[in-house]
């Protein structure tokens, strides 16, 4: 990753050691923004994963991240969860069929490195493994509601709250977070699920998060079984 301008915000603020610790730091640092009490409702829930792809979790690429690593066992626990009591888990994977396809001048700009279509660096982690009926939704631009299907996804399903996991929590969690609450679901977000490229920004998008979005939680509270 030479002359990787990111490189110079990159942060391994997590670890497999710190991970319960940190989260509870966050939940305290953010809990003036999380004060909207939201009971949860599985029976009412489907999970949506964001981006947990190898062109975030391998160090061979630009945009890895070691924190999305941190965050898997705790997401894997989470859909496992999910599936022993029959909830939809819905994975969207960030790709492209192609640079002038459909890419566009704007996110060529942000975003120079291009995902494609079919290639290994789009898959998902090889930590998840989707069932047969958990659906792999492709998505073009940050949030995985613009221009796919989730939301005729979660409709059919008869969804009214949305539980979304995933990389990164600034950029791609966010968007589909402010998107599926502005399509009138209930969104919570399990900070342990979630990471970005450093800290403050993890914290920062947290607290947008809270304040305005989504009940900011664990998967602990989420399941009940809190630490």
């Amino acid at each position: 990753m030479a002359d990787n301008p990111l490189d110079q915000l990159r942060e391994n603020y997590l670890t497999a050691e710190n991970l319960d610790r940190k989260t509870e730091e966050y939940l305290q640092a953010i809990a003036p923004y999380n004060h909207r009490e939201l009971p949860f409702n599985l029976e009412q829930a489907a999970l949506v994963i964001i981006d947990m792809q190898r062109c975030f979790l391998e160090p061979a690429y630009p945009l890895y991240s070691d924190n999305g690593r941190v965050i898997l066992p705790r997401l894997t626990a989470l859909i496992e969860h999910f599936r022993k009591h029959l909830r939809p888990v819905i994975y969207a994977v960030q790709q492209n069929k192609g640079e002038f396809i459909d890419r566009g001048e704007v996110l060529r700009f942000w975003w120079p490195h291009l995902p494609l279509e079919g290639s290994r660096e789009t898959g998902l982690a090889a930590e998840l493994a989707p069932g047969p009926e958990e659906k792999i939704i492709p998505k073009r631009r940050y949030s995985a509601f613009f221009a796919t299907d989730l939301e005729l996804t979660l409709r059919s399903l008869g969804i009214r709250q949305v539980v979304v996991a995933g990389l990164f929590t600034n950029v791609c969690v966010e968007g589909t977070v402010r998107d599926a609450f502005m399509r009138d679901f209930f969104v919570f977000l399990p900070a342990d699920t979630c990471a970005a490229l450093n800290e403050s920004l993890h914290l920062g998008s947290l607290r947008t998060i809270a304040l305005w979005f989504a009940k900011v939680t664990s998967v602990s509270r989420l399941t009940g079984t809190v630490r």
